[in-house]
């Protein structure tokens, strides 16, 4: 019985493993880092859901679950290929709001429908059931490691 168990557990971080290793998320789109189109992307969703308010790096920092330090040399880097502009706050000049150029704002929308195709793709691959029970699976998997991480970092 135990046999079968471990042939499972070694199944099943096998299977893991394998997106560990796909390159679909180390891979530049139109020179871009994947990290940073996420970045472009976040700036555009919160600038609609705002009237067209830029994000803060905080903002940007904690939708995106990573440090702002990280989030700001992303930010840079957009910023210094003309994706991006930075607008000091008039009442705080520690604040800065970041916005989208015209070009910035074409590439996320190219980015956004890439990835919608990407998805669409994979749904009509597995049949609207199927997709719906992966993505119920994932989010349980998520919520699995979540707290586990949670537990890990009480000690």
């Amino acid at each position: 019985m135990n046999v079968d168990n471990d042939k499972h557990i070694d199944e099943l971080m096998e299977a893991f493993q394998q997106f560990a290793r796909m390159s679909w998320r180390k891979t530049t789109l139109w020179g871009l880092k994947p990290s940073e189109i996420r970045v472009l992307v976040s700036i555009q969703k919160g600038m609609k859901k705002d009237g067209g308010k830029g994000r803060t790096v905080s903002d940007l920092s904690k939708q995106l679950k990573v440090t702002s330090p990280t989030v700001t040399q992303m930010v840079n880097s957009l910023i210094a290929q003309g994706y991006a502009v930075r607008t000091p706050d008039s009442q705080d000049r520690r604040i800065s709001d970041i916005t989208l150029t015209d070009k910035g704002s074409e590439l996320a929308g190219m980015a956004v429908a890439k990835a919608r195709e990407t998805f669409q793709g994979m749904i009509d691959h597995l049949g609207k059931e199927r997709s719906e029970a992966l993505r119920e699976l994932l989010n349980e998997v998520y919520g699995y490691f979540d707290s586990l991480n949670s537990r890990e970092n009480d000690f």
